[in-house]
């Protein structure tokens, strides 16, 4: 007999403690843990302090999750013990405060290659120490910071030489004059995002961006200084050769991928015009709250963007149909992901049918205050219908559904209920189709041989006569029910409150395999719009509509379960039920 302590005794040395595993595993598995929980695993021992500290489990820190939850002390610790190996650092939203003058912790930060400080309190003195340190930045956003100066930009321009992106949105302290040393020094240079930065009159920085011609992102956002004039010169630069025949200057397409002019007031019509045919490579172009840009140019540009996937143009007001059918025409129409036609008022269904035609990648379309109708909802309902293959319940348990199209259609008065029970209609559309087994084949009667009555009621002979039978009877052979869900919903923003809280958990519903659900949702809803345009329409019968429309908002009600103030609470409908039943 074997002693149950023998047996323990062997069971512990077959297996593997904690403290035996290596420290390269042990690494291994905390690196597979999130920021906030390896901050979470040091409190447990000192062993577990040491290890969640080591600088291989930080060569990214990303705080833009848990910045709230994370000590200033425990954060300057981990900056510092991981040293050479932190490469990404990003330090949304953290107030270090006193702790940024720590000695080690802008010496630990020498071999970062990108560096993140926005929203950050940091004084000019400790950025400034921060720059000079770090000589092999590659990124840096500095967005919305008080402290980043001319000054500072002065110092990434001498030490910064391989920098590619450089944030600088809403930096009041900060103009064109110190990006021009930026932009001088650093020949790799290729993100730009200044939004909000004054002094883009100054024709000098863009002749030295028209002459580098290395920008792949341009972000200009409420920069109003920026001009026609400026414009011109970094797309065609100045005193360019002219081509008599065409009368374009002669100059090298721009490699620009994505250009954000949104809301600058300097920018018009010539502005614009100064993109057609310099702009190939443009994937992203935004020319949103610009003034007076038309239809002609457009149209002009349009055709010579290819590659073009987002296109944001709301605001002009100017802009008719013609634009969406050249934009329908032109080559980027099957490439094209995102479009914003909002506040075009003179855009109606002609134009918003014809672009649905065309461009059957559409993932979202903004057509807010436009004069589209129920017509433009119905269409997009057959574009996304006829685009995506239906699925097969596997198993009974219908296929995962994603959003493919998002309609914006706030304050579109001709949009009415109709086209959003189109919608709806599409995202739980459930074909149930028969799927037909393959039928044995039938003996046939050998050549030259008489056929008898006797030979059809023989067992040995197979007729169809008898062979239906037996295929209703077998399962493998029967016919199989077969039930087609759609792979892609679409989400509309209509604006009115309960058509979009319904729209909503519509939604909702189809995400979680709830099709029945969503289906007796629409199905109440539908009854209490009705109900509630036979109210409003007058007539005999006020208050047999008025009682109407009340019961159907309670049952609109008690399915989505909301509590609004105009109807009786729950357990004041639940006690009204039981008295009149007992009644």
């Amino acid at each position: 007999m074997i002693d149950a302590k023998e047996v323990k005794m062997r069971l512990r040395r077959r297996l593997t403690s904690w403290f035996d595993i290596p420290a390269e595993i042990k690494i291994k598995i905390f690196a597979y843990l999130e920021p906030r929980e390896i901050v979470y695993c040091s409190r447990v021992s000192r062993n577990w302090h040491r290890m969640c500290c080591d600088g291989q489990l930080w060569s990214i820190l990303d705080t833009t999750g848990f910045y709230r939850a994370i000590p200033a002390a425990a954060l300057v610790t981990i900056i510092t013990a991981a040293g050479p190996f932190l490469r990404n650092l990003d330090l949304y939203g953290v107030q270090l405060r006193e702790h940024w003058n720590h000695i080690s912790l802008a010496e630990a930060c020498g071999n970062l290659q990108s560096l993140s400080l926005k929203g950050c309190g940091i004084n000019p003195d400790t950025l400034h120490s921060f720059l000079n340190v770090t000589n092999k930045l590659v990124h840096i956003d500095l967005s919305g910071l008080r402290a980043a100066t001319n000054r500072a930009m002065s110092i990434i321009a001498a030490n910064c030489l391989k920098l590619e992106h450089l944030g600088i949105s809403w930096c009041d302290n900060i103009n064109t004059y110190g990006l021009q040393k930026v932009i001088e020094a650093c020949s790799a240079l290729k993100d730009v995002r200044a939004g909000k930065v004054s002094g883009w009159e100054n024709v000098e920085v863009m002749q030295q961006l028209f002459l580098r011609n290395n920008l792949k992102c341009l972000v200009l956002t409420n920069c109003d200084s920026l001009t026609n004039e400026s414009m011109a010169v970094l797309i065609e630069g100045k005193e360019s050769e002219i081509n008599r025949p065409t009368g374009r200057p002669v100059v090298s397409p721009r490699r620009l991928k994505r250009l954000d002019l949104t809301r600058c007031r300097g920018i018009s019509d010539p502005g614009v015009r100064k993109l057609v045919h310099n702009i190939p490579e443009v994937e992203d172009l935004r020319l949103p709250k610009c003034r007076g840009i038309f239809d002609e140019t457009l149209t002009q540009l349009l055709p010579t963007t290819p590659l073009l996937a987002h296109l944001d143009v709301g605001g002009l007001e100017e802009l008719t149909d013609t634009v969406l059918h050249s934009l329908a025409s032109s080559r980027c129409a099957r490439r094209l992901r995102h479009l914003n036609v909002t506040d075009c008022k003179n855009m109606g269904d002609i134009g918003m049918i014809t672009l649905l035609r065309s461009c059957k990648g559409l993932q979202s379309l903004e057509m807010n205050n436009t004069n589209i109708s129920d017509l433009v909802l119905v269409e997009a309902a057959a574009m996304v219908r006829q685009r995506n293959p239906r699925a097969v319940s596997a198993n009974g348990v219908p296929p995962q559904p994603a959003v493919g199209l998002s309609l914006g259609a706030y304050d579109c008065w001709n949009v009415t209920w109709t086209g959003i029970r189109e919608i709806l209609s599409h995202n739980t559309e459930v074909i149930t189709t028969t799927k037909t087994a393959q039928l044995p084949q039938l003996k046939r009667c050998p050549t030259g041989s008489p056929k008898k009555v006797s030979d059809i009621s023989s067992p040995q002979s197979t007729s169809l006569a008898r062979l239906l039978p037996s295929s209703l009877a077998n399962p493998d052979i029967r016919d199989s029910l077969q039930h087609v869900y759609p792979t892609q919903l679409i989400t509309v923003f209509q604006g009115f409150y309960i058509c979009q809280r319904a729209v909503d958990e519509h939604t909702k519903r189809v995400l979680r395999y709830d099709i029945s659900g969503a289906q007796r949702l629409e199905r109440k809803w539908i009854e209490f719009v009705m109900a509630q345009e036979e109210m409003e329409a007058g007539g005999e019968g006020r208050r047999f509509k008025r009682r109407k429309a009340r019961e159907a908002r309670m049952r609109l009600a008690d399915e989505m379960s909301l509590s609004i103030r105009t109807q009786f609470s729950v357990w004041r409908r639940l006690r009204i039920h039981v008295i009149m039943s007992l009644l």
